[in-house]
């Protein structure tokens, strides 16, 4: 009964009726002639089916592809992130039913993948990867994710609470914006706690200002592998934003960053070895620093490699080597200048 049921719903899905009260006779006036001029011109595919077409030879290939996969996670992480790219694009056109996306992303949750099927697909339609950005499916798919269990549940409390903020896809709710947040805190999701934590150290987005707590939030996350919250202890510490300045403990929650491979911390750290501030001084590992963060694309970074090329500081003296990063630093800020992706 339940089968007959979801084929039903499946079918007035697609606007196939299950009952008509068209005579034989308004059916062919409804529809067109009987001639076989008509006929053929019927038959003949439209652009939407051709569509459909190659997006379902499209599905099964991306599936195909994670079902080779099961033996390398990182392969399969990216596999499963091309089938919910898939879905979420078969979602938007019509071209797939509900209930067999609900039915895949609750098959990739029994298998122990630890993948989130539901908030992938709200993710691409927060962002427009791949679709349309539609806020509100992105909203609606984020609360398919809360029926799932530990951190995946938590992730999309934490998106929730942050769309409920900004207003984007639904209406400004501050109180149901940190409601979201602290449930996902206190079960110890570590963004959400950030988040939280720096909110209570500058008394921000709704929330008392409180920076005992806020440091305390702030540390827990930071301990846990939370990159942002060692990043703002850093400059906490660094200028003196709610405590003593102490540049020692700045460098300490920047160097946690930086190993754990923020291009910004690499970079300051760099400069804090090339002058023994908070650090030793100690131009080899202050030229090391600076490679790393000039690798990601860091400007600054690449600026400050360029002279220890030139000058042959915690490096050999290279002229070629100074003029290369600094060209690849000038057209990056080039870029950011003119609007286009670049840190």
């Amino acid at each position: 009964m339940i089968r007959r049921t979801l084929y039903y719903a499946s079918l007035a899905t697609w606007g196939i009726g299950l009952f008509s009260c068209e005579k034989p006779a308004d059916l062919v006036k409804s529809h067109g002639s009987t001639s076989s001029h008509s006929n053929t011109e019927l038959s003949q595919p439209t652009k939407v089916d051709e569509n459909k077409q190659n997006w379902e030879r499209r599905l099964r290939t991306a599936q195909e592809k994670l079902a080779s996969t099961k033996d390398d996670k990182k392969a399969q992480a990216l596999a499963l992130g091309e089938v919910a790219q898939m879905y979420a694009e078969g979602v938007e056109n019509n071209w797939v039913h509900l209930l067999e996306v609900r039915h895949w992303c609750n098959e990739m949750a029994e298998q122990g993948t630890g993948y989130n099927g539901e908030a992938a697909i709200a993710t691409y339609f927060l962002y427009g990867t791949g679709v349309t950005r539609d806020a509100i499916r992105a909203k609606e798919w984020f609360e398919y994710a809360l029926e799932r269990k530990d951190n995946q549940r938590l992730n999309a409390l934490y998106m929730l609470g942050l769309m409920h903020f900004s207003n984007d896809g639904v209406q400004q709710d501050i109180n149901k914006a940190l409601d979201y947040l602290y449930q996902a805190s206190d079960a110890g999701h570590l963004p959400s706690m950030a988040l939280l934590g720096r909110a209570h150290v500058e008394g921000g987005l709704g929330v008392s200002k409180d920076v005992k707590s806020g440091l305390s939030m702030l540390e827990k996350a930071a301990n846990g592998g939370d990159v942002s919250a060692s990043v703002y202890l850093g400059k906490m510490y660094a200028k003196g934003i709610g405590v003593d300045s102490n540049i020692e403990h700045a460098m300490k929650w920047y160097e946690q960053a930086a190993l754990a491979g923020d291009a910004h911390s690499q970079y300051v750290l760099g400069l804090a070895h090339m002058e023994g501030e908070g650090v030793i001084k100690d131009k080899q590992k202050a030229f090391n620093w600076l490679k790393l963060s000039a690798g990601q694309n860091h400007v600054n970074a690449m600026l400050m490699l360029s002279v220890c090329y030139s000058t042959g500081c915690g490096t050999e003296q290279n002229a070629d080597l100074a003029e290369v990063w600094k060209k690849k630093a000038i057209e990056l800020n080039q870029q950011r200048m003119d609007g286009k992706k670049a840190p």
